[in-house]
């Protein structure tokens, strides 16, 4: 199970990543709604994978 959450967390990671690049392009073509949107979903989703990622404490 511990492997399907690791790979969950990648896959947010380049969701995250691509959302940011498409954002900046959209940015570029002065789409504003839409580079906000996408900048906004690459955030989220960078945020999931790395509390996805994040290690527990065990106490």
């Amino acid at each position: 199970m511990s492997r399907a959450i690791d790979a969950f967390a990648v896959l947010l990671l380049f969701a995250a990543a691509t959302a940011f690049g498409f954002g900046v392009h959209a940015l570029g073509q002065r789409d504003d709604f839409k580079a906000v949107y996408l900048l906004v979903i690459g955030g989220l989703s960078l945020r999931a994978s790395t509390e996805l990622l994040r290690p527990r404490g065990g106490g």
